[in-house]
């Protein structure tokens, strides 16, 4: 198992759909989530598939690369979730 940091964005019509979406996906593929935070909404530097505000949202996990990667190809595939950015952490 290695830890990771997980970084979404989603969208402000579907805030607690989204937020739910991304938990049970992450569940989905056995992550375990040590730590959420809500950045809350904020203004997008640029219109991201026609929007301009975004939720963002931090988790803190660790997981298998392979259920990274999965998690990844699901985060693309769902259309309340705008951006995610995933980093993995040393040590």
């Amino acid at each position: 198992m290695r830890n990771y940091e997980l970084t979404t964005i989603t969208r402000v019509s579907s805030r607690e759909v989204a937020k739910t979406e991304v938990q049970e996906t992450l569940g989905k593929h056995s992550v375990s989530i040590t730590s959420d935070e809500d950045w809350g909404q904020r203004k997008l530097w640029h219109p991201i598939k026609h929007e301009e505000q975004g939720i963002f949202h931090h988790y803190k996990c660790s997981a298998s690369p392979e259920a990274i990667a999965k998690v990844e190809k699901d985060f693309l595939i769902n259309q309340n979730i705008l951006r995610s950015m995933v980093v993995r952490l040393n040590g």
